[in-house]
């Protein structure tokens, strides 16, 4: 079963171009057997479960929490209090909501960002295993639709070594992007809490399912959304 779990759109995610029916009619045209809906923020948006219904497809709904220590996935939980502002505070909230947390393109400044930056000394494996962001996620988003090759095999090389499992997702904000990167679970999911148990139970792996051309984040524009549409 093949799953978007990084998604955004214009319900809650001021730079995202996609409207949330042209969410899920792009992620089924892709293949996709379901597609999840993260804005940025402290809470899930409402809309998952009624577009299901509408389209008779997955659609389900998290959201992209913003910590000191990066951008985390939560699933399973459907918000948390606007006072909690560091990564150990959202943790212990979310493991005791029975949710799950996956680390966010935990590499994107380091590697994909400064391809397009000034250099600077380059982040070692050691280095990045030590943080401790990964001490209190579940997972790690392995494969993301914005990251370059070097960012990707960095992270999975991470992942492996820290023995946590890697999704995918990609982080779409146009249409065009949605399915690039997703993660396929062995069993079924129908609901939200399928998702999670299957995430915890680490029975899913991360596909990238852009072509050569498409991982230089530069590929993704507006112009090219445009074009492509036509």
């Amino acid at each position: 079963m093949i799953v978007d779990l990084h998604t955004h759109t214009t319900l809650g995610s001021v730079d995202s171009l996609i409207k949330p029916r042209e969410l899920v009619a792009t992620a089924m045209r892709a293949g996709l057997d379901g597609v999840c809906i993260t804005e940025h923020g402290n809470k899930k948006v409402g809309d998952a479960e009624e577009l299901a219904r509408e389209y008779n497809f997955l659609v389900l709904g998290g959201f992209e929490a913003t910590t000191e220590l990066g951008d985390i996935l939560v699933f399973g939980v459907d918000s948390y209090p606007r006072d909690i502002s560091r990564a150990a505070e959202l943790r212990r909230f979310v493991e005791e909501a029975g949710g799950v947390m996956i680390a966010a393109h935990p590499f994107r400044n380091e590697i994909t960002r400064r391809a397009y930056r000034m250099p600077r000394d380059s982040l070692t494996i050691e280095e990045a295993c030590e943080r401790e962001v990964f001490r209190l996620v579940d997972a790690i988003e392995v494969v993301n639709g914005w990251s370059v090759e070097e960012e990707i095999i960095f992270t999975q090389e991470v992942s492996s070594r820290l023995a946590l499992k890697g999704t995918g997702g990609s982080d779409a904000h146009l249409r065009t992007q949605v399915g690039s990167c997703a993660t396929i679970f062995e069993n079924t999911i129908r609901t939200e809490q399928d998702l999670v148990s299957e995430l915890k139970a680490g029975r899913f792996r991360a596909v990238d399912r852009r072509s050569g051309e498409q991982k230089d984040p530069a590929y993704w524009s507006s112009s090219h959304e445009n074009r492509t549409d036509r």
